[in-house]
């Protein structure tokens, strides 16, 4: 009972002490005389205070945050306050961090010599954590801002942040600064269409696996995409499932149709473009789909259907894979206007119209219709595709003798719209 009572009195101290920010690493300021923890870097060298390397553009400030990150460090290698309750007299750590709507939206600076991911996260008293948010730069030797966005942690009230400036294995020491950690409102962010074109709405970024995706304008201004604003994905050496993803202010929604559209421009042809949504707080809500495009450096429309989704699950985070299952090697996509495929809700098709037997069916299924079909795939329940179908014609029948028992989805085009049908395997 004793210890307990101690534990809500500290809790209670803290609460004492309001957020100490912005983090600008001045004399006057707060972060400059705070005590400092390396962690997971080799030697552990310890946080320097140190004149701005580079006082122009962006960041004039005089002093920065210098942190030397170590081959001999872990990936996840950083610094981090202490906790207020290791100093409970003064303003001299981060202090509380309750996150609301009007403090949610973390920007920081960096100034690094490679490109690389840069973590944060905050942490409460009794060491749970938000986990890390991690963006990357995308230039190096000059000041960057980056935009973290911890909306989805509204409620939580944490005492400790902690800064990951280099989130990588490392094949060298690098020198990284950071300065100028300020919180601000909630961001407005996008719906579908993701179309870039909007001067309000900040299209932020969270990469992984060493890709950096940022909106530039459209350097391939031609074809079916003569829009002014795009994303460019760079797939920098790394994981073969390297991708970027961005969260949206509402549900995707699947009511009407279960198809997405996206327009890629790649630099090879036949590679896999993989599009996955996901709940912000349940990881457990997810789907994705893979798409082949067909065209080597021009503009091409890729269509994802999926088929089993749960519109109920809350869609709010679009992922975008580009060349999934290949280690990239610095090259370069670039995709826009991410949209529902709303074709189909206008569509004078009868699908109902079209004879599927026998379904269920043991090896050999018929398609019959009286329109021809084209462009047919098959679908597993987790919308990975099984087969694709060369087919142009009013009726063809399916070979399914290889697949297992279970419950698949044929899409198929008629007049350039998308169609869907189950198909029951025995």
């Amino acid at each position: 009972m004793k210890n307990k009572l101690l534990l809500l009195l500290s809790l209670i101290t803290v609460s004492g002490f309001s957020q100490n920010a912005p983090i600008n690493f001045e004399t006057s300021g707060n972060g400059a005389t705070w005590n400092w923890i390396t962690f997971e870097n080799g030697a552990n060298a310890p946080l320097q205070i140190v004149a701005n390397p580079s006082a122009t553009g962006i960041n004039t400030s005089s002093t920065v945050a210098k942190l030397t990150t170590l081959i001999t460090g872990a990936t996840f290698a950083g610094v981090e306050s202490v906790h207020q309750l290791s100093v409970p007299s003064g303003p001299s750590a981060f202090g509380t961090y309750s996150i609301t709507a009007s403090n949610c939206t973390v920007k920081i600076m960096v100034y690094k010599s490679v490109i690389s991911d840069v973590g944060i996260k905050f942490v409460n008293p009794t060491n749970g954590s938000t986990g890390e948010i991690k963006k990357s730069n995308s230039v190096i030797n000059q000041w960057e801002e980056l935009i973290f966005d911890f909306s989805s942690k509204i409620g939580e009230t944490n005492d400790q942040i902690v800064i990951f400036p280099d989130f990588q294995t490392r094949t060298t020491d690098n020198i990284c600064y950071f300065d100028n950690i300020t919180f601000g409102p909630e961001i407005e962010k996008p719906n579908l269409p993701l179309d870039f074109e909007s001067g309000t709405i900040t299209y932020s970024f969270s990469n992984f696996g060493n890709a950096v995706t940022t909106k530039i304008p459209n350097p391939q201004s031609n074809g079916i995409n003569t829009s002014s604003n795009v994303a460019k994905l760079i797939k920098n050496a790394g994981t073969t499932w390297a991708g970027s993803f961005i969260e949206l202010a509402n549900a995707v929604d699947f009511s009407v149709v279960n198809s997405i559209k996206m327009k890629v421009y790649s630099p090879y042809a036949g590679k896999t473009f993989k599009l996955k949504l996901e709940n912000l707080t349940n990881a457990a809500f997810n789907i994705e789909v893979d798409a082949v495009n067909t065209t080597a450096n021009a503009w091409e429309e890729l269509t994802f259907v999926f088929p089993n989704v749960v519109n109920a699950n809350n869609y709010k985070r679009v992922v975008v894979f580009c060349n999934f299952g290949a280690v990239g090697t610095g090259e370069t996509y670039y995709f826009d206007d991410i949209k529902l495929n709303t074709n189909l809700s206008a569509s004078t098709f009868d699908l109902e119209s079209v004879k599927l037997y026998p379904n269920p069916c043991a090896d050999l299924l018929t398609i019959q219709v009286a329109t021809p079909i084209s462009d047919c795939v098959l679908y597993n329940s987790l919308g990975q595709v099984v087969n694709r179908f060369d087919v142009n014609t009013n009726e063809y029948t399916f070979n399914l003798s290889h697949l297992d028992a279970g419950i698949y989805y044929l899409n198929f085009m008629v007049n350039d719209e998308l169609f869907t049908k189950k198909v029951i395997k025995k």
